[in-house]
């Protein structure tokens, strides 16, 4: 087994404490990727970014190898919206965001593709491709933009492979966007990785949809919802409807073999499941 091709394992940390502080953390946490917020995740407020902070950061992720580095926008943000004002909101955030990213080397930023409310489905996807050619136009920068898939919860877009292949279709600029899948949204959203098969069949259908080669990133996500429930409630590894077994298939499975899973589980047992995830995938990286 090569084992350089196996997943790196990461975690979502906070920076409420400072980006050094985080640094720290993902050391002692032996994490192989990470993903933050820069900013206030149920709000729009973000604090200035210090040289020294991001530097010594920077620093620190590059000595202890810990690579991708992705920032993910707050959860306020609906660059769908049919309201002006929170659509201009998510125009800003992401430019923010993506400055941000910059500032600390990041290589992934990671969206949610918003929510139609009172419009239509295609309406909203129209609203979103139109918003991330704006972004892309005024953006000179290395990161790439992530959709995430979704669960299917009230209105949401981006809650089955059609409707994420006319998102990526829809950016002029398609080598700048790709998708993050999440675990907890796949099963929400009908998928059952419990077993080979499906996730077999999972894989079939990104590939016939966006392709592999789009897929950048996995939210490992256990689920306390089954799967087709459209709910997003996420749970630590092995205590969900996905469960150990699911996670290892998906591990060891050639389609994701390669490909970063970060967790985005309670903090409090981030260790743990850090621990599982790299269990599961058969052993430890070179």
């Amino acid at each position: 087994m090569n084992i350089s091709n196996l997943p790196r394992i990461g975690a979502h940390l906070p920076i409420g404490k400072g980006l050094k502080v985080t640094a720290e953390q993902a050391r002692e946490l032996g994490l192989e990727a990470l993903q933050v917020f820069l900013r206030n995740p149920r709000g729009m407020k973000a604090r200035q970014l210090q040289d020294e902070e991001t530097s010594f950061f920077s620093q620190q992720l590059q000595e202890a190898d810990i690579s991708p580095l992705v920032v993910h926008i707050p959860y306020i943000s609906n660059p769908a919206a049919v309201k002006e004002d929170i659509y201009q909101l998510a125009l800003r955030i992401i430019n923010e965001d993506l400055a941000r990213g910059e500032r600390v080397g990041a290589d992934y930023l990671v969206l949610h593709p918003g929510a139609y409310t009172t419009s239509t489905a295609d309406a909203a996807i129209d609203r979103l491709t139109a918003l991330l050619n704006r972004v892309l136009d005024n953006y000179s920068g290395s990161m790439i933009i992530l959709i995430e898939t979704m669960a299917g919860q009230g209105t949401e877009i981006g809650r089955n492979f059609e409707e994420m292949a006319h998102i990526l279709d829809g950016v002029t600029e398609s080598s700048r966007v790709g998708c993050c899948l999440d675990t907890c949204h796949l099963t929400g959203a009908g998928y059952d990785l419990t077993t080979l098969e499906g996730v077999n069949r999972l894989a079939k259908d990104i590939e016939a949809s966006i392709g592999r080669e789009r897929v950048k990133l996995v939210h490992a996500n256990d689920s306390s919802h089954p799967p087709g429930s459209r709910r997003d409630r996420h749970a630590p590894i092995g205590s969900g409807y996905i469960g150990e077994d699911g996670f290892r298939i998906m591990l060891q499975h050639p389609f994701f073999k390669q490909l970063p899973f970060i967790l985005e589980t309670p903090f409090e047992t981030i260790a743990e499941d850090v621990n599982s995830l790299k269990r599961l995938r058969g052993t430890e990286r070179s």
